[in-house]
């Protein structure tokens, strides 16, 4: 091509008059506005100016602007045009302006009428259309301007001149950067694709937000000459939820429309929205081959906009009615342009030349046009209107008449080629094109041309002619996106930590852990979180428009990974989940060590900022002391247990960060002064120039700047709890050892928090006694019987008074005994949610009674009754319902003790809600020394009283429940917690943080069960999400509670794990619980109801693991796994051995992990170094030659393992630091008695273990078959694999003195096979199938070993489906009459001709249909009876479906009943049952078929294969061979019916 200057010249002049003509000939020369056509037509009025119509028809005129820099411009061309397309944009900027008390009220209400308006009266700027009259919430075109904005600024073509206009820039940032949770009209205005004006959540909008948050973000609107205040800011977090909605999304537009030609403009020209390379090729090709056509592409799938079908009466259409549209939706040439436009920016010719070969002969000449639409002049509104009357000019679909009229102009340029706006089917060819799509020859609409289509089209031929570059279009490069570096590929988190004092500094030193305090970070500042949220409140404020600046929204980890400068100053900023909150999850230090590694998983995946993040950790004293007394320990009662595994654990993974790396992301610990040079530094100097009354920024930084106000809060009375009028409130010393329960707990909580932002809100330096802070009698625990005498210990090993028994299932009815939290699903059949169900406590007085004797008795030898301590069981005898009364049977024993005191025996029974006994149990809560009973009775008379009722001298029943929270909390009784928790209604303050982020990732969210069960598919505020919990989760106190904990732990997985997530569609809690039940089940070998029980005392940290090991099932169906950590803790021989002890005597050696494959052998070896000797712990496990990491337990001490002898799973670890205390060694010692006999003990020294090592820690450990314990000694090697009731000397062990050397390696090889024949032979020869229906041999039996029977009960839990599943189901659906499950049916019309089939909506309904099946494995068993349909049909179109529904269950049933048979015959040597038919035995065929694998000639898709053509498949023309077909199977089934001859 010709380079001259002469030839580039005129090539430019030539688009110059086109641009002139097409373009600013109708750009209004008042407000600079463009209609979006000039045409009015049965469709609207299209004389207003559309603001995406505007940005995108300025483009060209920009575009030519940039092209003519390039040469010596002497006609001033290059001027005009970039400053007509500065007062464009300027057009828009006054237009929203005028609208600046909208952007005010939506950032905060993200509400439809509050929307700025999307198009405007070209001549004057003003609205055309009433708020609730159109679909103005069109949150792309907003995003497209701030977008063009950015690009336009970056190339040096300032728009914004004023600080005001720069502050309502930044508001509109704050306007868009919620579009992750605000359904918006889209881009076609309409939302819902049946048009009846319903809002989505479109991948369009959010991509175009991505793209204009990222492009805007730091950028300076007044260019080189402009300071810090006009510099633009995005918090990274924003971005960061939009972006991962939108990759989650694509290549899906919405709910209703599955593809969207829209998308184009995200994933490539103009906003480079996606990183990821395959997704754009996938949601191209997605594009190109659901919506291509020979003119152009259609919008999305059954389009009706402009054919000649739809009825223009009227804007919504029928349920039925978008069928008719499929085949002929009308073609726009427009998103060619944009395909040409993503060839030429990729470089890709090929595609520039197809596209361009498609677009030519769809051109129209401008010669050819006419009635070619002439442009208008602005004219006096009633003078416009009295022309038009006169003219018979028709009125705007709104009601309002344009005010503009038509004056005469030059044509364009003879020979431009325009494009029409679309092409569309002849009504006689519609019948045609429907039978044959593409065969006819379609017409275009009078709208020529599309201004919109015909700029884009001028761009892509300034660039194809080499006149404009892609780099001059898109000067922030965004178009290099997908091509960077892979995210987080080389990120670097640095790590800061920090003690809260300089005590506990010297106290972690101890410990060999550095850190530092608050005043050894100097010159950096740390803060709270809410102090940069604070700060960022006057970010764009102003008085003059009425806006107040970034709403109060939390601040993300991203953003505190930041260091920030202002005023000279630096400040560090603490992670918001290391911020204080009332919810209990965060007195769980395992829990917090899991939330750290997943936000260091997601920092590293989604920074993409210069500098390296630093993240800055406070360590408190409350992480690692607890509460305690100011006397000494031997003085007082302990709490409960120690916090040696919470406390121990958050210290060794604090020390192991200096290992650099930290669950795959690379760590850097250090100081923070030596980290400030490799951060990543923000500039707060915006706060300078604020107009806000705040001068004193430094303060608002540190936290402080909201201290006085909450000073003047604490002076006051809260609401409903009066103070009587002989206590006067004590004044906060300090800080606090517990917290006050004279009056409401969160009062004192907030005192202390308040009193610094950083500090432990447990704790003072004041000592301070129990009885000040506490009023109700403090709980006595088991494991401290042994001091408390033995009238006490002996009273205490009664049968009756188990640890467990305050746990028991039967508390389960005290709390409602329906939903999901009841023992069984039956329950909810018949159960209603109207809370007239009511439940009783009953106690029995006569125990009361004789445990103040005891007590007194005790106290005469030595224990201090005054502090309130007394027996550690309760006189909690059962809880039962109203109806069905049941009381505790007293034991002779009892009775007697009961005589000799002189005691009556008397039972009183609480029923809640019933007033009749609330004196007796105010007596009783008094008397009370035991937690479960205090919990109970203020259970009771909260349902009677409410929170405000003062009970006698020990205050608000308010104030009493966060006494007891707390307690419970130390204690690590996790059941009441949760109770307490759902009568004061507690909320978790990230809570709708991690909800919104579910939804942005696709996964709606659904509360409650049933009738009953609410969709949340919105972001809601913390008012409204906790109002529709506790009202959708009512059914149990507890329910709530873990509710949120269930939707917290779902939020962190799925920001760092989102592949877990694959095949679920929506986040039903209701069927989460039902998993997590169900895996307890399984792996403890109990009920449903006691599985609830042990469910709700799991630790948070535990609760998060064992849903993640349902979440995970999945990819586990085939590899080896070890017990669940939600279920294998170091808390597990303390809180179940009770439970332990109740197990059938055959059961007391079961496999830990049935649902996994058995390996056949277990090699162990173990190796230990003492002090001076290396000072290592090593061990290792082969299962099967394949290697098993061990969980990182090696510390001080003695370093323990225990091995599930059938199956080689790693049921527990724990370090037990024998050195330091001799609790550790009683922990030992308890841990080695909870072990079953026969269970594989790993035992390895490392450092020193006998400083502390007790007598009976030593029998304890001969107990494992040690022959050498007795002869260690200090810093001695020693290592052991031993046997739980092995005898001493009989196994692998090694002792190597101090000075020698570690010991060597011991090992052992452990037969498995051998094992688990063992407990097989167990059974007599002569077992029915009822003993064989649970338990070690039961799932040894099984053909997976229960394998896949637990994949199929948590995916069918889980609602998991395989890929494709539910356009496959839209497949079946259409060649039948509808699906049948039961007496449920799921019909063919309207359900085929509403919906299409990667439609969500219809995904949606699918899933919900299947809701039916109550059984989740069952329920996967008919996805997968679906998919083999789906199969037989697709590879044998031949065949049809037989007339009449697809009966799932009676495909499944024959499907069951055939493989009993064959299984019968196959264990016919084993079983000699009297009755082996399926009728009797159908439950244990049903569970023996779940456990098979999918596929192979023996999967349970070769049986459904086999019953689905014999059932539901017409082959009645195999003839002679229709016999045949009953012994073929899946994959072969295809091949042989298609050889017939």
């Amino acid at each position: 091509m010709p380079s001259s200057r002469r030839f580039v010249k005129d090539r430019l002049d030539t688009y110059y008059h086109e641009v002139s003509a097409i373009i600013l000939s109708r750009q209004n020369p008042a407000t600079g506005l463009i209609p979006a056509s000039v045409a009015v037509t049965t469709h609207g009025d299209y004389r207003d100016a559309w603001i995406r119509d505007n940005v995108y028809s300025i483009m060209a005129a920009w575009g030519l602007a940039l092209a003519y820099r390039r040469i010596d411009d002497d006609e001033g061309r290059a001027y005009e045009l970039e400053h007509a397309t500065i007062k464009c944009m300027r057009g828009i900027l006054f237009a929203y302006m005028r609208q600046a008390h909208k952007v005010e009220l939506f950032k905060n209400s993200q509400s439809v009428e509050h929307a700025l308006h999307a198009k405007f009266n070209t001549a004057t700027g003003d609205t055309v259309v009433g708020d609730r009259e159109w679909g103005h919430l069109q949150i792309d075109a907003t995003s497209l301007f701030l977008l063009s904005l950015a690009q336009m600024t970056a190339a040096g073509t300032l728009v914004i001149y004023t600080m005001d206009e720069v502050h309502f820039i930044q508001n509109l940032v704050f306007y868009i950067e919620r579009a992750y949770r605000t359904p918006d009209y889209g881009i076609w205005e309409r939302g819902n694709k049946m048009n009846h004006g319903t809002p989505e959540l479109n991948s369009s909008s959010i991509g175009m937000v991505v793209a204009a948050l990222q492009a805007i973000n730091g950028l300076n609107l007044f260019g080189a000459r402009g300071g810090p205040s006009s510099v633009i800011h995005v918090l990274p977090d924003e971005i960061t939820r939009n972006y991962t909605t939108l990759h989650s999304a694509l290549p899906r537009e919405s709910n209703s429309k599955e593809v969207d030609a829209a998308v184009l403009a995200v994933i490539s020209f103009p906003a480079f929205a996606v990183s990821d390379s395959k997704l754009i090729t996938r949601t191209r090709n997605e594009i190109v081959k659901k919506l291509g056509g020979l003119h152009g592409f259609k919008r999305f799938l059954r389009d009706g906009h402009q054919t000649l079908l739809e009825d223009t009466t009227r804007l919504h259409y029928d349920p039925h009615e978008l069928k008719i549209f499929e085949g002929i939706e009308c073609e726009w040439p427009l998103f060619y342009t944009y395909m040409i436009l993503d060839g030429l920016f990729r470089e890709d010719g090929k595609q520039v030349q197809e596209y361009r070969d498609l677009l030519e002969p769809l051109l129209v000449e401008s010669s050819t046009v006419t009635k070619f639409r002439q442009p208008e002049e602005y004219v006096d509104p009633h003078v416009a209107s009295k022309i038009r009357n006169s003219q018979g000019g028709r009125a705007s679909v709104s009601g309002r008449r344009s005010s503009v009229v038509r004056a005469p102009l030059n044509r364009p340029p003879t020979g431009t080629k325009l494009v029409p706006e679309l092409y569309i089917v002849p009504r006689d060819k519609i019948a045609e094109e429907k039978s044959n799509h593409g065969s006819v020859k379609r017409i275009a609409n009078e709208n020529i041309p599309l201004v919109w289509a015909q700029s884009l089209y001028i761009l892509g031929q300034l660039i194809q002619e080499d006149l404009l570059s892609p780099a001059e279009l898109d000067p922030l490069g965004r178009r290099l996106l997908p091509f960077r570096p892979k995210q987080g590929s080389e990120v670097v988190v640095q790590i800061v930590l920090l003690a809260e004092s300089p005590e506990l500094q010297a106290k972690l030193a101890s410990f060999g852990l550095e850190t530092q305090t608050l005043d050894t970070c100097a010159p950096v500042t740390i803060s709270p979180p809410s102090a940069l949220r604070d700060a960022y409140l006057s970010l764009g404020e102003n008085t003059k428009l009425g806006l107040s600046g970034r709403p109060k929204r939390p601040i993300g980890t991203l953003s505190t990974s930041k260091l920030y400068r202002c005023q000279g100053r630096m400040y560090a900023f603490l992670p918001h989940f290391m911020d204080k909150e009332e919810f209990y999850l965060v007195s769980d230090n395992n829990y917090l060590v899991s939330v750290l590694e997943q936000e260091l998983a997601f920092v590293k995946n989604h920074w993409w900022y210069p500098g390296r993040p630093t993240l800055c950790v406070m360590l408190t004293r409350e992480m690692l002391g607890g509460l305690k007394s100011s006397k000494d320990p031997s003085e007082t009662q302990r709490w409960r247990y120690n916090h040696r595994d919470s406390k121990r654990n958050l210290l060794n993974f604090m020390m192991s960060l200096r290992s650099g790396m930290c669950g795959g992301v690379r760590v850097r610990v250090g100081r923070l002064s030596e980290m400030i040079n490799s951060s990543c530094i923000e500039s707060l100097d915006f706060l300078v120039s604020s107009v806000g009354e705040t001068e004193d920024w430094h303060s608002v930084l540190k936290g402080e700047w909201h201290q006085p106000e909450i000073r003047k809060l604490q002076t006051e009375t809260p609401n409903g709890a009066p103070t009587p009028t002989n206590e006067k409130p004590k004044p906060v010393r300090g800080r606090s050892l517990r917290r006050k329960s004279s009056g409401d707990m969160s009062s004192f909580i907030s005192q202390s928090i308040t009193k610094s932002p950083l500090k432990s809100p447990y704790y003072t330096e004041d000592p301070l006694s129990y009885e000040e802070n506490f009023k109700l009698k403090e709980h006595i625990e088991l494991l401290d019987k042994l001091e408390l005498g033995p009238s006490v210990a002996n009273k205490m090993n009664r049968d009756d008074a188990s640890p467990m028994r305050g746990v028991s299932s039967n508390r389960a009815a005290a709390r409602g005994g329906l939903g999901v939290l009841s023992g069984s699903n039956d329950v909810l059949e018949k159960s209603s949610h109207d809370g007239t169900r009511r439940s009783s406590y009953t106690f029995d007085i006569n125990d009361m009674a004789n445990l103040k004797s005891v007590m007194k008795k005790t106290s005469s030898q030595g224990l201090n009754d005054s502090n309130g301590q007394s027996n550690a069981q309760s006189p909690l005898a059962k809880i039962s319902n109203g109806t069905t009364g049941w009381s505790k049977t007293n034991t002779p024993e009892d009775s007697k003790l009961g005589s000799q005191n002189g005691i009556p025996h008397e039972v009183l029974t609480l029923t809640l809600n019933d007033p009749t006994h609330i004196e007796a149990a105010t007596e009783l809560l008094d008397a009370s020394s035991n937690i479960y009973d205090q919990i109970d009775l203020l259970h009771y008379l909260y349902s009677c009283c409410g929170l405000d009722y003062r009970v006698s001298h020990l205050g608000t029943i308010k104030s009493l429940l966060e006494e007891v929270y707390v307690k419970a909390m130390q204690m690590k009784e996790w059941s009441i917690v949760r109770q307490v928790a759902g009568l004061l209604k507690k909320m978790v303050n990230s809570l709708t943080i991690n909800v919104a982020d579910l939804l942005i990732r696709g996964k709606p969210v659904a509360i409650g069960f049933g009738n009953n069960e609410f969709f949340i598919t919105n972001p809601l505020s913390p008012e409204a999400l906790s109002e529709l919990i506790y009202r959708h989760c009512a059914s149990d106190v507890r329910e709530a509670p873990l509710v949120q904990e269930i939707l917290t732990y779902l939020g962190s997985m799925i920001r760092s794990q989102a592949s877990m997530f694959d095949g679920i569609q929506r986040v039903r809690t209701y069927f989460f619980i039902i998993a997590m039940r169900e895996e307890i089940s399984r792996l403890k070998g109990c009920d449903e109801e006691e599985a609830v029980e042990f469910m709700m005392q799991l630790s948070p940290y535990e609760m998060k693991m064992l849903l993640n090991t349902v979440l995970s099932a999945r990819d586990q169906t085939n590899t080896s796994a070890d017990a669940s950590i939600g279920l294998s803790t170091s808390y597990r021989w303390r809180n179940m051995q009770g439970q332990d002890a109740e197990l059938d005597s055959k059961n007391v050696v079961k496999m830990a992990t049935s649902g996994v494959a058995l390996p056949s052998q277990i090699v162990i070896s173990a190796q230990s170094a003492g002090f001076s000797a290396g000072n290592f712990a090593k061990i290792s496990l082969a299962r099967d030659s394949s290697s098993t990491p061990l969980p990182a337990i090696f510390g001080r001490g003695l370093n323990v393992a225990v091995i599930d002898p059938l199956d080689g799973a790693i049921i527990e670890s724990a370090s037990f630091d024998t050195h330091i205390s001799a609790e550790e060694s009683y922990e030992l010692t308890k841990m080695i008695e909870w072990v079953d006999p026969g269970c594989i003990v790993i035992v390895v020294a490392k450092d020193d273990c006998t400083e502390n090592l007790t007598p009976a820690a030593k029998i304890a450990l001969e107990s494992l078959g040690s022959a050498k314990i007795r002869d260690v000694g200090y810093r001695d090697s020693w290592c052991l694999i031993g046997e739980k009731g092995a005898e001493p000397g009989s196994m692998p062990e090694a002792h190597s003195p101090a000075k020698v050397g570690p010991t060597a390696t011991i090992s052992r090889t452990i037969d498995l096979v051998s094992r688990r024949k063992k407990v097989l032979a167990s059974y007599p020869s002569n077992s029915q199938m009822k003993g064989l229906s649970s338990g070690a041999a039961a799932n040894m039996m099984m053909p997976s070993n229960g394998r896949w029977l637990r994949r199929r009960k948590n995916d069918g839990a889980l609602n998991r489906v395989p890929p494709e599943f539910y356009p496959k189901v839209w497949k079946v659906l259409s060649k039948c009459h509808g699906i049948i499950i039961g007496r449920e049916f799921l019909p063919r019309d309207p359900t085929i001709s509403e919906k299409t089939p990667e439609e969500l909506n219809f995904a949606l309904q699918v899933e919900s249909y299947l809701d039916v099946i109550r059984d989740p494995a069952e329920r996967q068993i008919a996805v997968e009876c679906l998919m083999v349909v789906s199969r037989i049909a697709d590879r044998n179109p031949e065949i049809q479906i037989n007339a009449g529904p697809l009966d799932l269950m009676k495909i499944i049933r024959d499907a069951v009943s055939q493989f009993w048979i064959r299984w019968v015959g196959d264990q016919s040597a084993l079983l000699s049952s009297s009755d082996l038919s399926f009728e009797k035995n159908e439950r244990f065929a049903r569970r023996l078929f779940f456990d098979l694998a999918q596929e192979g000639n023996e999967g349970t898709m070769a049986y459904l294969a086999k019953s689905s053509v014999r059932i539901s498949f017409d082959v009645s023309w195999l003839g002679e061979n229709s016999n045949v077909h009953d012994e073929e199977a899946d994959d072969s089934l295809g091949a042989n019916l298609k050889s017939r001859s």
